[in-house]
């Protein structure tokens, strides 16, 4: 038998196997530049990474790892012990040695204090996608589109008295639920295309997908899913009682208008309530999506213990795709970026927990955005890896000229095994249009790559 490799802790397994890998558990006072990181002995929603498996580069990330854990398991091929009679299965990891790497976690502010235990991720097994995402995409662009016209007519009916019809808004969940379950980001996608003149109607369907996307990562059951749909769909129903000087002025507004601003939603939990016929989950999260953690949000300054687990989810996906939108106020923010506010404002502005696994949901890099790989090429991710959100597939449009080239899939989990040079990794996100790339002008096809990645 082998020595047992150096910082295992006594009585304690050496090792383990996932998913086929040899993992061998290292104590964090042992680890060493350029191991592989696969597990750590908590969950990855507890800490700042973003990425669930990098390669230890840099002191930073090691000062991080000493905060937040005893030991981790890395891939058996980053050991090096001084005797190893027997080697090593040697497996080929998602290994990256490019810049790009920096950005697998984000550097903590200040002091960081220690995660509670608190479980978010439901107790059921996880979702499995049964279709690829080309498969699925022309369901979903079918019924995205006709979810959009239909929250349109439900938002005209709140803006001028009518009744809601909560029945039409729970079909357009059920469409966008079913399509998820398929396979998430087909949906997610569509969800990608933004108009700033249809921002509102856009925002509320896009809050439902995003929001479903989150809670199938939360493992929520298809019933729980149906109402955190229905939540984000109606989310910012009062804001159609907000005068329309106010809701399109370009420029920040006065502490008058904002005050005004912020009646959307006691109008929505108003509207609602009168209504009758959405339950109580949506009239809670209408009326509390803004309360924040840190007691200074609105209408009420309620503190973290007071804010529902549906309310403090949808704030979350609120403030991702609005700033990640074209505004009349403000331009879109790149999906990184968003990930970015939402991290440094965890524990204040947004649920701390939630934040950090609302980022390993949907990914830096989410499907439907236009990416720039080192080598030069641009291309739209298509769908992502469940674990290594930052090695999606990627549908290569331009070349490294940015001339216009046969559209070519391919998978960047593939760069490590050398079936795919290091070249393909993102170097940058880029806006729609970019190099003449629209996403509403570009249709998936049923050939080549399976989709079915995660």
């Amino acid at each position: 038998m082998g020595d047992k490799p150096k910082g295992t802790t006594k009585g304690s397994p050496a090792g383990k196997t996932s998913g086929g890998e040899n993992l061998v558990r290292v104590d964090i006072a042992h680890l060493k530049m350029g191991m592989y990181v696969v597990e750590l002995d908590r969950p990855w929603l507890e800490t700042p990474f973003l990425m669930q498996g990098f390669e230890l580069r840099n002191k930073a990330q090691l000062r991080t790892l000493e905060k937040y854990c005893q030991h981790v398991f890395i891939r058996s091929r980053s050991v090096t012990p001084k005797k190893q009679p027997q080697p090593a299965v040697r497996v080929q990891p998602p290994k990256l040695t490019s810049k790009a790497e920096k950005g697998t976690f984000f550097k903590p502010t200040g002091r960081v204090k220690k995660p509670q235990k608190r479980r978010i991720i439901r107790s059921r097994p996880a979702y499995e996608v049964t279709l690829s995402v080309r498969e699925e995409h022309p369901v979903a662009e079918s019924a995205y589109r006709k979810g959009k016209a239909d929250i349109k007519e439900i938002l005209h009916s709140a803006q001028f008295g009518q009744m809601l019809n909560t029945e039409v808004a729970e079909e357009i969940v059920s469409s966008c639920v079913e399509s998820m379950l398929r396979h998430p980001d087909a949906m997610i996608w569509m969800s990608r295309i933004k108009h700033e003149s249809e921002y509102t109607a856009e925002h509320c369907l896009n809050v439902c997908i995003l929001a479903i996307a989150f809670g199938r990562h939360l493992h929520f059951d298809e019933a729980d899913l149906q109402i955190l749909g229905l939540c984000g769909l109606l989310h910012d129903v009062g804001k159609m009682r907000t005068p329309k000087v106010i809701l399109n002025k370009r420029g920040a507004l006065t502490e008058e208008e904002f005050a005004v601003m912020k009646q959307h939603t006691i109008d929505g939990h108003k509207l609602l309530k009168e209504d009758g016929g959405a339950s109580t989950l949506p009239i809670d999260v209408v009326l509390n999506h803004h309360e924040r953690p840190d007691g200074k949000g609105y209408p009420r300054g309620l503190k973290a213990g007071e804010i529902s687990e549906y309310a403090r989810i949808i704030a979350i996906v609120d403030a991702y795709d609005a700033i990640t939108s074209d505004r009349c106020y403000s331009k879109a923010v790149s999906p990184v970026d968003a990930q970015k506010e939402i991290y440094q404002n965890r524990g204040k502005q947004f649920d701390e927990e939630y934040a950090l696994a609302f980022m390993q949901a949907i990914g830096p890099y989410p499907p439907g955005t236009i990416v720039e790989l080192h080598n030069g090429m641009v291309g739209l991710v298509l769908s992502g890896q469940r674990k290594f959100r930052h090695l999606p597939t990627v549908v290569i449009l331009r070349n490294e000229e940015k001339q216009v080239i046969d559209e070519k899939t391919v998978d960047l989990y593939l760069t490590d095994s050398g079936q795919l040079d290091k070249g393909f990794l993102i170097r940058r996100t880029l806006p729609d249009g970019s190099f003449d790339i629209k996403l509403e002008d570009f249709k998936i096809k049923l050939n080549g790559d399976p989709g079915a990645s995660e």
